[in-house]
């Protein structure tokens, strides 16, 4: 299983403290606790210096819970213990768990982010994953080379000093944002308010070649992700837009969280400006969104039928199988005369700065002429 980025929440903030912690032995108690506690994932876990991000967690072969942890050593290839890893640095991060529903204002936001001092690597002491923060940046002299990680964990029963836990090899080429998946939606209506989906272009979770479209931006894909600038320097400004055939945009006025139940980036973020360009939000830390499972669903605005080519939509998807569609075609009784645009992703962004997330919908027209 590969490692996920993560948002650091309070929870976290306690990892930092569980770098050096050390746990003693509770005498007269009574438990389990195995020598074959060890990190879930590859045999060396690749970790990307200048980002937030977290491993999986341990595997606690049948241990007595709660478990804690706590890293005891991290040793180079001589087995020296490498004071690097143990060095503080300054970084902004959570005191306080985000709550979207009532964070909806950067000082809100802000009120919950401090300052803090904390080393480049530490354990979450609930779970035992390991996580690397952005201080990691510090570390790219050391880029390339590998360590193993040795693990304090304790229960009831006492404690364990897990040797080589992990081995970890630092690398310099981290993942600006991580691509999951993505659908991109066109929706017909009839007057009864029913609704039928026609192309349907998904790009799963595993597609390996089409993630590597994205993050080539070879024009493959009806979707589009890219940095627009480097600032702000720290968190985030993402620009939505979503183009028509001809590449004219969408009103972002338009632009709203598909229905109750569902959830988007809106919705992790403040600040929207519909501007010619798309909508915009931000959010003043990475990564971003916080919720780094988000399965966001936006849709446009409703149109009739003179903003849609709905004979070529009809032969290219139907007929050509240009791309998948989700519904069979509706006879002329179901009555479509109106249509509206959807994209569905989990897009998550490790770096900051201005970044744009752009969705093609083929055979619209804003401009009514097809």
């Amino acid at each position: 299983m590969k490692s996920r980025y993560f948002y650091i929440i309070a929870v976290v903030f306690a990892g930092f403290v569980g770098l050096t912690a050390c746990t003693h032995s509770i005498s007269g108690q009574t438990g389990f606790l195995s020598p074959n506690i060890y990190l879930k994932g590859p045999d060396t876990l690749i970790i990307p210096l200048g980002i937030n991000g977290t491993t999986n967690p341990a595997f606690l072969d049948g241990s007595t819970q709660p478990v804690k942890f706590s890293i005891d050593n991290v040793k180079d290839s001589t087995g020296n213990r490498a004071t690097q890893f143990f060095e503080k640095f300054q970084t902004k991060n959570w005191i306080k768990p985000y709550d979207y529903q009532t964070d909806t204002t950067l000082a809100l936001i802000n009120a919950k982010l401090s300052e803090i001092n904390v080393p480049p690597l530490s354990i979450n002491p609930v779970n035992g994953a390991l996580q690397y923060l952005r201080p990691s940046r510090n570390l790219m002299k050391w880029a390339g080379l590998v360590y193993h990680v040795d693990v304090k964990a304790s229960n009831s029963k006492g404690g364990e000093i897990l040797k080589n836990y992990a081995t970890i090899k630092l690398t310099a080429n981290s993942k600006p944002f991580t691509f999951t998946r993505s659908t991109v939606a066109i929706i017909l209506l009839n007057p009864q308010g029913e609704k039928l989906f026609t192309l349907y272009d998904y790009i799963s979770p595993t597609d390996i070649a089409k993630h590597q479209n994205i993050y080539d931006r070879n024009g493959k894909e009806l979707i589009d992700v890219y940095k627009k600038s480097d600032t702000p320097t720290t968190g985030v400004k993402i620009l939505i837009q979503y183009k028509d055939a001809e590449g004219k945009i969408f009103a972002a006025k338009e632009y709203n969280t598909y229905s109750a139940g569902t959830q988007s980036y809106f919705d992790y973020a403040v600040n929207r400006q519909n501007t010619s360009e798309g909508a915009m939000i931000e959010f003043p830390i990475t990564p971003w969104p916080v919720n780094h499972t988000l399965l966001s669903y936006l849709k446009g605005g409703t149109y009739n039928y003179t903003v849609l080519d709905t004979a070529s939509l009809h032969q290219q998807v139907y007929n050509e199988s240009k791309y998948a569609h989700l519904q069979a075609w509706p006879d002329s009784s179901w009555g479509a005369n109106k249509f509206y645009v959807r994209l569905r992703s989990e897009i998550e962004f490790n770096e900051p700065g201005t970044w744009v997330i752009s969705a093609t919908f083929p055979y619209t027209h804003i401009d009514q002429t097809f």
